[in-house]
């Protein structure tokens, strides 16, 4: 694991806090529990040829930001989606907790090598 990534909603700064004592970059954006202007509403970063956003509420149809993205993560749902619309790839892992969204309690490993993204879902016990 080179990095981590967190699409918001993380509801206490202890998550935070043990996201960063596993020692790899944390990259996080701004959700609504909380909503901490502490962090942006959205990333972009290029990595192995691709294009990569990320931002808590999924972008609506037609988000001109993220059509140009290869790869648009988002959180807000709590439900998997792994879905190209157009030439954007909307991945959201879901959620650990489950936080009363969700029966299955997931998050997601997103491997980038030279252009290509491949993502295997972890199912949390």
């Amino acid at each position: 694991m080179d990095e981590i990534w967190h699409a918001g909603d993380w509801q206490d700064e202890g998550v935070l806090d043990g996201l960063r004592a596993l020692g790899r970059p944390l990259t996080v954006v701004n959700g609504n529990a909380p909503d901490d202007p502490r962090f942006p509403e959205r990333v972009q970063r290029s990595l192995e040829g691709l294009e990569i956003g990320m931002v808590h509420r999924p972008p609506p149809a037609g988000d001109r930001w993220a059509a140009r993205l290869d790869i648009c993560i988002h959180g807000h749902t709590h439900r998997w989606r792994d879905a190209l619309v157009g030439r954007t790839r909307f991945i959201n892992v879901s959620t650990p907790s489950a936080a009363g969204f969700s029966r299955e309690r997931t998050m997601g490993i997103l491997t980038l090598r030279s252009g290509q993204a491949e993502l295997e879902k972890v199912v949390a016990p």
